[in-house]
């Protein structure tokens, strides 16, 4: 059969030459659609646990925090190691598992574990994004002429980051820098002692005027109303009235109290870029065994149009890091390679 087939061929060599022809065509689209995976994840599988508490020092979180949580933690199926770090205000646990096993079979055992632990009331641990150890696919900046950098942040969380997040493959964007807005009220000792109050009476007020009700409904024929209580406070006005007591039959509002004004929480650090000494940044989490090549695909389109939205607002996406690049680099590199070997 083989000699009849290479005899035909002899005798007929169109076909060879057409045969050819027809692989390399198919050879050359398939090149073009191949999508490349230039640095596959060879990471183990891990799972960090992540618990946060302003104010407490590193010996009470490793006392109340950490320590229960890596006792329940150490007979989970399939642990090949597990560690620690206890810091103000921070705890984290790192836990590697035996090859082969499935991400999401461990992370629901570690999930179960850790809610039949008794913490701290307030204490609520999270677990990591599922990102392997080469999960970061690209980073950003953004950058203004006129906009501030509290500015620039309410745009990073507001417009970009959610945008981000929903492009497919993309497992988290994390925001380095910037400031986070609140409101913030600067008390005056004087004029809480003219009126009688202390501070738990202010925070006490404000937390229960701080809410949306639902209620029932009012028929009306075959109309109905729905009765809403609308007390979520949204602006430093509305802060301002909120009613703390009352004095000699008259409200005494949180503005009569104190100073209001628009500030921002503790900064834990500062982001600097090139000549630029405070800015803000984004950082692209893959999802862990996706391709970078079709991710990053995505990411690009997601970011044009969201320049296309940020461009009458005087604010550009500068990418600093892109995967991309070096992927077609690499690619380009193995490429001139083979065809010079």
């Amino acid at each position: 059969m083989i000699n009849l087939i290479i005899t035909q061929f002899f005798r007929r060599r169109h076909l060879t030459w057409a045969m050819s022809i027809v692989l390399v065509l198919l050879g050359a689209w398939s090149w073009t659609q191949m999508t490349v995976e230039a640095y596959p994840d060879l990471g183990d599988v891990t799972v960090q646990v992540t618990t946060q508490v302003n104010g407490l020092a590193a010996e009470e979180i490793e006392q109340q925090i950490t320590t229960p949580l890596e006792r329940a933690l150490n007979n989970t199926p399939g642990l090949a190691s597990i560690r620690s770090s206890s810091t103000f205000g921070l705890s984290l646990i790192t836990m590697t598992f035996k090859g082969g096993t499935e991400d999401y079979f461990v992370r629901q055992r570690v999930t179960e574990r850790i809610a039949q632990v008794s913490l701290p009331a307030g204490v609520q641990p999270g677990l990591d994004p599922v990102a392997g150890p080469a999960g970061e696919i690209f980073r950003y900046t953004l950058e203004s002429d006129s906009k501030n950098l509290m500015e620039l942040s309410e745009i990073q969380r507001w417009k970009v980051i959610p945008a981000l997040r929903q492009v497919a493959g993309v497992v988290d964007v994390t925001n380095f820098g910037g400031f986070t807005k609140e409101f913030q009220l600067e008390l005056d000792p004087a004029r809480m002692q003219q009126h009688g109050l202390v501070l738990g009476d202010v925070v006490t007020a404000i937390n229960n005027n701080s809410a949306n009700g639902g209620g029932g409904r009012i028929a009306r024929g075959e109309q109905s109303y729905i009765v809403r209580g609308i007390g979520m406070i949204h602006s430093l006005d509305d802060l301002g009235s909120v009613v703390v007591a009352q004095s000699n039959g008259s409200p005494v509002l949180v503005r009569d109290l104190g100073r209001l004004q628009y500030g921002h929480q503790e900064r834990g650090g500062i982001l600097g870029k090139d000549l630029n000494p405070d800015t803000i940044e984004g950082i692209v989490l893959m999802l862990k065994y996706e391709n970078p090549s079709v991710v990053l695909e995505g990411v690009h389109k997601k970011v044009a149009d969201l320049q296309k939205q940020l461009d009458p607002m005087d604010v550009k996406i500068v990418p600093y890091i892109d995967r991309d690049d070096l992927v077609k680099l690499t690619v380009e590199k193995v490429t001139r390679t083979v065809l010079e070997g």
